[in-house]
């Protein structure tokens, strides 16, 4: 299908955290430099155990949108 895009998206909430951050981006690495980021400036966890790095890699979700619409996986 023309126009469609592929992306990678990850949540606190996917991961078990109460929060409502959610970050997209074109690769896995993306994600979870974000993610980590977020983790550390706003939950005070800068050391990413790798139990953590082990969930948040396997709860990574692919999405695709065209048009601006989500589409269904």
């Amino acid at each position: 299908m023309a126009g469609v895009k592929e992306y990678k998206q990850l949540s606190c909430r996917d991961v078990g955290a109460d929060c409502d951050f959610m970050v997209r981006a074109e690769t896995v690495e993306e994600v979870l430099k974000h993610c980590y980021d977020h983790e550390c400036q706003i939950h005070g966890q800068c050391t990413v155990s790798p139990e953590i790095e082990k969930k948040a890699k396997s709860s990574v979700k692919n999405i695709w949108i065209a048009d601006g619409r989500f589409l269904e996986g």
